[in-house]
Formats: structure tokens, C-alpha cells, sequence
């Protein structure tokens, strides 16, 4: 169920992060640094942002990280999730100030536009209020992503100018039900817009700001809990090593998972995950009921561990009604290198689908 490519590699030093944020630098190496498209991926990266041969259950999000004019730093986060059993499309967002977690704004619409492609097949789903769709070119690609949404609104253009994070190593990874994901991103891409939070508009500052995006269709396990991990390296002016990390639920102690990371080069490496462990800190929704465990240590086999604390107990998204509850929370990072070395940094969390405690 796992696959290892080769041994987990971190060049982390110790630094000093704030006391929530990091330093958001994005990457300009671009998607396909270093030939990363002549490894034997089962799909064309640039391809799945278009209606060709892409399958029911397409996710399409991101994970804005920004540092504002008004030198407040913020999570903005994006999602459509197409071709789902209980509705044609989904929709959702949210915006978080980091420098002060009690500004705080969220939505999660669904509706009944089934279509999420422009009429030359790009990924283009639009709707009153909100939008998310490819601009740019092959040779350049690009996102924008907006919502006029009173309370998370928000205009982003990003660039797919960070080298991509092939999930599994390859793009595809088998998770509990013997299901397969297929998954990419890109994780540090140049970022400029702007946000509102609370009716003042904040202007991106595009040095200092970058977006995660995540494109996944296929399989998933059946319940898990992923992390986004940014992994500051200590070195002025370097990007974070970037960690995806799914862990499920389907072996007795809840620990089936692996890590993936991407070094600068494209260089890629998969850890099993060997243990996730939750401190008793939790957040019960009064929306849904559900308990979110909100402290986790999380220990990879090559001996690397993780403490990971989310900034902001309520991150909870719901539809109307509590419907299609996720956990997407702001996270702080500190740990141990395997050789025993202090790291720190920051990310995401996302918890879904949550299950009530007994």
C-alpha cells in the first residue's frame, strides 16, 4: 500500500518562525522542472485541467498562504469538487487572518451547474458568485480564483511556477478499499489580488505570498486526515520543502499513510507514515456535533516527527444544514529532524470525512 522511492532527505536547520506564520516564499522553477514529465506518470499533468478523459469526482483547490499590505499575514482557501453523488458541483471557501485567528470568514454552496469546463474544454467553473478556472498558457499555466462572497471575499491569480508534488511519487497513490487517488500539485506558485475580510480590501504582496495547488480525481480513502506541510529550511530567501502527508484509518491504530515531499531540484521521496497521535485538544462543532482533534505528533519511519497545532479551533466548513462537513485549518509546525535536528513551519490541515466520537 505504500511505495518508497528512496530515503526520506532533509536539509532543515533550526530558525525562528512568528508566533503563527512563517515566511511565504514562492518557487519559479516552474512545473516541469528537471524533465519531471518523462517520468512514467499514468497521465498528462496539464491534460487533467481539461474535460479530456477526466472521471467523476474531480477536486480542484487550493491554499493561498498571503502576506498583506497591512502587513497581516492570511489563509484563503478555494475548492470545487465536481461530479459528486449528492449534488452536480460544490463550491467553497474561506479566509483566515493568521496574525489575528478571530477574523474569520467561510462559505460552502452547493449547486446545480453540473458543467465546470469552458466550451473548449479548460477547467472553468463559474457561478454568480464566485469562480475558479485556468488562465494563462501551456507554456505558462495559470489559475484565477475569486468570490464576492460578503465576509471571505477574495481575487487570486496564481501561477503553477512551483515544480509539481507527485503524490505516491508518481501522481498516484492506493489508500484503504484498495481505491486509487490520483494527485498532483504545485506547491509554492506566485501568487497577487487581493482579499476582504471584513469589507477592507488587503492587497497581496506577491514577494511574500505564494498558493498550494492541489488537483486530485479517483479514489480516496474512505476517511482520512491530510496534512500540508511547509518545512522552512533556515536558509534566507530558500522556499520550504513542501510534505504532503495522507493518513487513514484503516489499520488497528489508525495509522496507515504516507509522506510525500519534493525537494528543489524535483527530486522526490515517500516515508510510510508510522504513527499520528492527538493530544486530547479538540473542537466540538456546534454546527455538526462532530469532535475535531485540533493537536497531532505525527512520526514518519525514517524517524522524522512532526508536532502539528492548528491556530484556530473553529476551521470548520459546512453546506446549509451542516451538510458536507471538512475540517481546513491553519497549522503551525515544530519537530525533530530524523538525525535530531529542531525544525519548524507552518500549513494545513484537512480533516474529512469527520466522524462523531462515541
Amino acid at each position: 500500500m505504500r511505495t518508497s522511492i528512496s530515503t526520506l532527505v532533509l536539509g532543515l536547520l533550526p530558525l525562528a518562525l512568528g508566533s503563527k506564520g512563517g515566511t511565504f516564499r514562492p518557487e519559479s522553477g516552474g512545473l516541469l522542472l528537471n524533465d519531471l514529465d518523462t517520468l512514467p506518470i499514468a497521465y498528462d499533468l496539464l491534460e487533467s485541467q481539461t474535460k479530456t478523459g477526466v472521471p467523476i469526482g474531480s477536486s480542484f483547490w487550493s491554499s493561498s498562504f498571503i502576506h498583506g499590505s497591512d502587513n497581516h499575514d492570511y489563509l484563503i482557501l478555494s475548492h470545487v469538487l465536481a461530479g459528486q453523488p449528492i449534488t452536480p458541483s460544490l463550491y467553497r471557501g474561506s479566509v483566515l487572518d493568521i496574525t489575528d485567528p478571530s477574523r474569520y470568514g467561510r462559505f460552502e454552496i452547493f449547486s446545480n451547474v453540473s458543467e465546470v469546463y469552458s466550451d473548449i474544454g479548460d477547467f472553468n467553473a463559474s457561478y454568480p458568485d464566485y469562480g475558479f478556472g485556468s488562465i494563462g498558457s501551456e507554456e505558462a499555466p495559470a489559475l484565477r480564483t475569486w468570490s464576492s462572497i460578503a465576509g471571505a471575499e477574495f481575487e487570486l491569480t496564481f501561477e503553477l511556477s512551483s515544480p509539481a508534488l507527485l503524490n505516491g511519487g508518481l501522481g498516484s497513490f492506493r489508500g484503504a478499499g484498495n481505491s486509487t487517488a490520483n494527485e498532483w500539485g504545485s506547491p509554492a506558485g506566485k501568487t497577487q489580488g487581493w482579499l476582504s475580510i471584513d469589507g477592507s480590501k488587503v492587497t497581496v504582496d506577491k514577494e511574500r505570498s505564494l498558493t498550494w495547488y492541489d488537483r486530485q480525481w479517483g479514489g480516496a480513502p474512505a476517511s482520512w486526515t491530510w496534512f500540508e506541510l511547509h518545512i522552512e529550511s533556515g536558509i534566507p530567501g530558500t522556499p520550504a520543502l513542501p510534505f504532503s502527508i495522507w493518513v487513514w484509518q484503516d489499520t488497528p491504530d489508525g495509522s496507515g499513510g504516507l509522506a510525500t515531499t519534493r525537494e528543489a531540484g524535483g527530486v522526490h521521496s515517500v516515508v510510510p507514515v508510522k504513527s499520528l497521535e492527538t493530544s486530547g485538544r479538540t473542537f466540538t462543532s456546534p454546527t455538526t456535533d462532530i469532535v475535531y482533534d485540533l493537536d497531532w505528533t505525527l512520526k514518519l519511519a525514517d524517524g522524522t516527527e512532526f508536532r502539528v497545532s492548528s491556530v484556530r479551533e473553529d476551521q470548520e466548513l459546512y453546506a446549509e444544514g451542516g451538510l458536507f462537513p471538512t475540517y481546513e485549518g491553519f497549522v503551525t509546525v515544530t519537530g525533530a529532524h530524523k538525525d535530531g535536528r529542531k525544525i519548524k513551519g507552518y500549513g494545513l490541515v484537512e480533516i474529512e470525512p469527520p466522524k462523531p466520537r462515541d
